[in-house]
C-alpha cells in the first residue's frame, strides 16, 4: 500500500500597512515595478530625512557551537555510508543517532559587523539652528556582516 501525502492549498489575504508621519511626505518618491523574472511587484517609498552622522561602531559577537557526533562506531558507519545504495534502506529504517561530543569540543562562531549610526530629525522641514530641528531619533544601519568559525580573531 502506498503512503500518500496530501497537500491542501488555500488563498490567504496578504496586506501590509504602516503609518507615516505627515512631515515625512514632504519630498516623497513612490514607485511600483513589476519584476518579470519572479512575477512579483516591488513597491518603493523614498523620502529624504534630515540627519547627521554619528561615529560608526564595529561590533563583534561570539557564541559557542557544540558538536554532535555519531553515538557509536556503528552509527559512524551509517553516517558515512547513508547515501550508498547498500545502506539507504538501513539508514531510512534506523536513522543515525547522534550525541554531544564527549570531549566537549566545539567551535566558536564569530559575527563582526559595522554599525552605522545617525541622528535623524523626522519633523524638520528646513535646516535651522540645532535647537529648532524638532525631536531627534537615533537610527542604525548594519553593514559588512562577516561570519567566521573557529577560534576567531577580531576583524
Amino acid at each position: 500500500m502506498l503512503n500518500e501525502e496530501r497537500v491542501t492549498l488555500a488563498f490567504k489575504q496578504y496586506a501590509m500597512q504602516f503609518a507615516v508621519a505627515e512631515e515625512l511626505l514632504l519630498d516623497l518618491d513612490v514607485s511600483v515595478q513589476r519584476e518579470v523574472l519572479f512575477r512579483q511587484f516591488l513597491f518603493q517609498l523614498r523620502t529624504r530625512i534630515l540627519a547627521d552622522d554619528l561615529p560608526p561602531q564595529r561590533l563583534t559577537q561570539r557564541t559557542r557551537v557544540p558538536y554532535e557526533v555519531p553515538a557509536s562506531t556503528w552509527q559512524m558507519w551509517k553516517a558515512r555510508h547513508a547515501r550508498r545504495w547498500y545502506a539507504r534502506r538501513l539508514v531510512a529504517r534506523w536513522p543515525v543517532r547522534y550525541e554531544p561530543d564527549p570531549d566537549g569540543r566545539g567551535t566558536e562562531a564569530v559575527c563582526t559587523f559595522d554599525l552605522e549610526r545617525y541622528r535623524i530629525y523626522p519633523r524638520a522641514r528646513v535646516e535651522l539652528p540645532r535647537d529648532r530641528f524638532g525631536m531627534e531619533v537615533l537610527a542604525h544601519g548594519i553593514r559588512n556582516i562577516r561570519w567566521s568559525a573557529g577560534e576567531g580573531t577580531d576583524a
